[in-house]
């Protein structure tokens, strides 16, 4: 029986345990779903750039002084998005990593507390089948003319 209720403490330690770990798993996933949302973003940044610099090169055989200027403000334009996107990417994963890190440490203080809890409950509920060795009785001999009146034989 007491088997069973220590693999239940046990289990029930290692389950808490591994929410931690769930929880920052979520949280790096969340950041990594930013990251996909980011990354779609600069690529649709990136074609509507690449069709601003097809429109202006169409421009450009109107005149190219005119064309050369704006495909380098395009260029410009492309490059400034593409690092606005890259700090965003990294503002997201920053916080992501800061509310593990505090996920984290809640945990930590809570398994403490309830490692201690544990350790206190379960030493009182041990039990030992050890037998008294003493006081024992005289060994009887075998020699019956050894006996005394006074063994309580």
């Amino acid at each position: 029986m007491h088997e069973h209720v220590l693999a239940a403490i046990v289990t029930d330690d290692e389950a808490e345990a591994l929410l931690a770990v769930e929880k920052l798993d979520d949280a790096l996933a969340l950041a990594d779903d930013l990251g996909g949302h980011a990354a779609a973003t600069a690529a649709a940044t990136t074609k509507a750039a690449t069709a601003a610099a097809e429109a202006t090169a169409a421009t450009a055989a109107v005149t190219t002084a005119a064309a050369a200027a704006e495909t380098t403000a395009a260029a410009a334009i492309a490059a400034a998005t593409a690092e606005a996107v890259t700090a965003a990417k990294a503002a997201a994963i920053a916080e992501a990593a800061t509310a593990a890190a505090e996920i984290i440490a809640a945990e930590k203080v809570a398994l403490v507390l309830a490692a201690t809890a544990t350790a206190a409950t379960a030493a009182s509920s041990i039990e030992t089948h050890a037998l008294f060795v003493f006081p024992l009785r005289p060994l009887q001999s075998l020699n019956p003319k050894r006996r005394t009146n006074n063994a309580g034989v």
